[in-house]
């Protein structure tokens, strides 16, 4: 009864601890590296949103297209494509009419 009493006062001890670091990190922006994560995502938005998104865009649009001319996908599907682009390529503006000059600049 006595170990199975210190066992779990250790795990709460060690939760507790856990806790206090992740606090204290979060606390510290500089420790954080809150800026160095969001340029990171800036630059990923930037991929989605700059040339190599609208090559990706092209093709998926172009094969999933042909496919449902073809009668191999839906026209459900080509649709849900075409909606999933718009979506990708808007999602700066919807973020900036939301909350402007938040995003990505």
């Amino acid at each position: 009864m006595q170990k199975n009493l210190f066992f779990a006062a250790d795990k709460t001890w060690r939760f507790c601890l856990c806790l206090l670091v992740a606090y204290s990190v979060l606390m510290v922006p500089s420790m954080a590296h809150a800026d160095a994560i969001g340029d990171l995502l800036c630059d990923v938005t930037g991929w989605f949103t700059g040339s190599l998104g609208q090559g990706l865009a092209t093709l998926a649009i172009l094969t999933i297209g042909i496919g449902a001319l073809m009668g191999k996908v839906s026209w459900g599907m080509a649709i849900i494509v075409g909606i999933g682009v718009a979506v990708i390529f808007g999602a700066p503006e919807i973020v900036d009419q939301l909350q402007p000059g938040s995003g990505c600049a």
